[in-house]
């Protein structure tokens, strides 16, 4: 049977014209898959989680690769090292030249760059995220008029609805959803600095699209699971361990009794010895949230390229690992023969994305749940090799070109 994979490699690109880059010529090889001209693919954020997994999915389809890298995360600039037709270039979303530098002679753009964390404040996000992505499609409008397509990460994170500022938890936003999120599911108002500044960067690819022309497809990805990070060093989930909702609430208060009881009987709970924790809502319901492993995003994602009814569109981008807290905690007590408790969670947490309009229009299945995950990130931890490039590590390719 035709796999995901196949069905990417050997995809063709009906009306494929070339971007009009002054750096056609630049020496990288325009190779020939299956009798189907192969593409220049920007990547910003080539070294990152997605974005690696994304180049090797890319290179085996017979794509080149350029990774666009942030300066300040230089350390992971050789991560690609191991494989050919990848050419890693540094700079700045916030700065123009770097961008034009970025896509001259693309022929596609997976725009996955963006602020999150370290040393930025709410201007810098709203400059890197929502100027960087501005940067990007004027770079693009004077040297790529012929684009095939431009990919924009989004998230899952802008269906959250913000509520008031309140003295004991500031810009709360609510995770439960009864039904299955759908993409006119868009909360009115977004919480600073990532959030809103990543819908800002959609809003600018979808309306260059409109207005301009430009490609772009938007896809809104759930929480990633890059399987070397989701066991801790006793090959456990923190996602289900008592000690990471300690670490997460035991010093927090609230005014209001209700939440007040949640946070002392968290607290109560913990004596120093790890345990499972089953965790619930406010309202008594288990948690239940929707995860993608990486390497279903990546699939996605390069899914993209030939699917022209895509374009003009944004998509939810989920896996097929939505966690149960009430089947999942059980299942890992009796494999760790370890105890576990409950205790409600201030912050709600019950959602999954709807992902009809993908599948409709991409094909998309997604193929890895929790149990696939979890023998992945098994894998790894006992320094196996596996088909996923982890975060933060340069790839050795045992028998990859």
């Amino acid at each position: 049977m035709e796999s995901s994979w196949d069905r990417c490699a050997i995809a063709y690109y009906a009306g494929y014209k070339a971007c009009s880059g002054t750096s056609r010529n630049s020496g990288w090889p325009f190779s020939i898959l299956f009798g189907i001209p192969a593409m220049n693919i920007l990547i910003t954020g080539g070294t990152g989680r997605v974005g690696a997994n994304l180049a090797r999915r890319l290179l085996a389809a017979g794509h080149n690769v350029r990774a666009f890298v942030y300066p300040g995360d230089a350390g992971r600039a050789g991560k690609l090292a191991g494989f050919e037709r990848v050419e890693t270039i540094e700079g700045d979303l916030r700065s123009f030249a770097d961008c034009q530098q970025a896509v001259d002679g693309m022929d596609a753009i997976y725009h996955l760059a963006a602020a999150f964390g370290g040393p930025f404040d709410n201007r810098d996000y709203l400059a890197i995220n929502g100027g960087g992505t501005l940067n990007l499609l004027e770079a693009v409008r004077d040297q790529c008029p012929n684009l095939h397509r431009f990919v924009y990460a989004c998230t899952e994170a802008i269906y959250w609805h913000l509520t008031d500022r309140s003295p004991h938890l500031e810009g709360r936003e609510s995770r439960y959803f009864a039904n299955a999120i759908r993409e006119t599911d868009v909360s009115p108002y977004l919480q600073m600095p990532y959030f809103l500044t990543k819908y800002v960067g959609e809003q600018l690819a979808m309306s260059y699209h409109h207005q301009y022309g430009v490609p772009s497809v938007s896809f809104r990805f759930t929480t990633i699971i890059e399987p070397s990070e989701f066991l801790n060093a006793d090959g456990l989930p923190p996602l289900f361990l008592l000690s990471s909702a300690h670490q997460d609430w035991s010093d927090q208060h609230s005014p209001d009794p209700a939440e007040q009881a949640m946070l002392d009987h968290i607290r109560s709970l913990w004596t120093g010895e790890e345990k499972l924790l089953l965790s619930l809502n406010p309202n008594g319901v288990p948690f239940r949230q929707h995860y993608t492993d990486v390497r279903d995003i990546a699939l996605g994602l390069s899914l993209a390229l030939d699917a022209e009814a895509a374009v003009g569109q944004e998509m939810n981008l989920g896996g097929a690992a939505i966690l149960d807290w009430a089947e999942l905690v059980p299942w890992l007590a009796e494999r760790h023969d370890m105890e576990y408790v409950t205790a409600k969670i201030p912050s709600p947490n019950y959602f999954e994305l709807d992902l009809g309009k993908t599948r409709s229009i991409l094909g998309y299945e997604p193929e890895h749940d929790f149990h696939s995950i979890l023998a992945t990130a098994e894998a790894m931890a006992r320094g196996e090799q596996t088909d996923v490039i982890p975060t933060g590590v340069r790839w050795q390719a045992r028998s990859e070109a």
